[in-house]
């Protein structure tokens, strides 16, 4: 009795729901033909779009900057562990800034006139970055039809617009950039990934371009032009009082020259004369040229100091794994793409049989009976 009190006590939802898989999967199984239809039509879908467009190749570099530790070793040690800098430099501009300065428009804008050199054809092209982008990247076939609305909305928008007048001398402007130019910055901005790790500083860049010498040439002028920056950014104080020393010494150097010469022709002047205003004025002479070879003495040390300070505040930053042409093309891959249409077909069709054809019948029917 007891045991089947048990078993009549399973409820009946377990039961509705075997059922119901099983009548899911008779369904499908029933319509396997169309679902197969559907997954080849998505294979043949995903091989068009994988053969159309364009080839990318991508390159990588790791950089490790210096990190300067200001606070006990035990305790940024601890920190680090936890995630957490306790770095106290005052620099505005830290290695976590990598992604920010990378991305910024001064920065990409010095990369427009990047010598680049890639092959079209049984030819070489030498160009430079900015016009490689603007007129040598290749687009899908299906690009110029999807934009042929907006080019002929913005040619009837122009019949009615003055004409802008241009710089005069076709040179570009940092901060008044055209349409054109603003969308290479855009690209460029996102396509250069810059990841930095907050524990140890270290700094992995990649970019994708269409060309596996151009994407070489840039992601290399990017690691130079990063080091540069930093070093300008972490110098740039102490280059500014060397420079004002440099002055400070020039002029104090010619001081002690022009004090050296009247010295000098006094003596000359005056070799045998024993007169005592005569001494006087020689030891007066002296002193002058003495103090002055004692302050161009004292601000050449100052500048021999200044320029050691400089190359002192240069940061280090190691390029522990440099950009490489790359061999081969990191996108599109032809195989996930007849994957995921193939996956994505059979997940619709599947949809479809199980409860699209039943809502657009039912759908039907209402419609029939208003």
């Amino acid at each position: 009795m007891t045991e089947n009190n048990y078993r009549n006590s399973i409820p009946d939802s377990q039961e509705e729901a075997d059922i119901d898989i099983m009548e899911l999967v008779s369904k499908l199984w029933k319509r396997r033909k169309l679902i197969i239809k559907w997954c080849i039509g998505g294979a043949i879908l995903g091989l068009i779009l994988a053969f159309s467009l364009p080839k990318s190749y991508s390159a990588s570099a790791m950089l490790a900057p210096e990190v300067e530790q200001r606070v006990g070793s035990g305790v940024s040690s601890i920190a680090s562990m936890m995630g957490v800098n306790l770095d106290n430099n005052v620099d505005a501009i830290s290695y976590m800034m990598f992604p920010e300065v990378v991305a910024s428009t001064p920065f990409i804008y010095e990369l427009f006139d990047l010598p680049v050199q890639f092959e079209r054809g049984d030819s070489i092209v030498n160009t430079d970055l900015l016009d490689y982008m603007l007129n040598y990247q290749k687009s899908p076939w299906w690009s110029p039809i999807l934009g042929a609305p907006a080019k002929a909305i913005s040619w009837v928008i122009s019949l009615f617009k003055e004409e802008e007048e241009g710089s005069g001398d076709g040179s570009l402007n940092l901060y008044n950039l055209p349409k054109k130019e603003r969308g290479v910055v855009k690209a460029l901005a996102e396509g250069i990934q810059v990841n930095v790790d907050k524990k140890t500083g270290q700094t992995d860049m990649s970019l994708s371009m269409q060309d596996p010498k151009v994407v070489y040439t840039v992601l290399t002028a990017v690691v130079e032009n990063l080091k540069t920056y930093m070093v300008d950014y972490r110098t740039s104080k102490v280059r500014a009082d060397m420079d004002n020393l440099e002055k400070t010494c020039e002029n104090r150097k010619r001081d002690y020259f022009d004090a050296l010469k009247v010295y000098a022709n006094y003596l000359d002047a005056n070799k045998n004369v024993a007169l005592l205003s005569a001494q006087v004025e020689r030891e007066q002479l002296e002193q002058e040229m003495r103090l002055a070879f004692q302050v161009y003495s004292q601000v050449a040390t100052q500048l021999e100091a200044a320029r050691v300070k400089v190359e002192q505040a240069k940061p280090v930053v190691a390029i522990v794994e440099p950009p490489v042409v790359p061999l081969q093309h990191s996108a599109p891959s032809k195989a996930k793409m007849l994957v995921i249409f193939t996956f994505l077909a059979g997940c619709i069709s599947s949809a479809w049989v199980l409860w699209g054809e039943e809502y657009l019948q039912k759908f039907k029917e209402v419609f029939k009976e208003k």
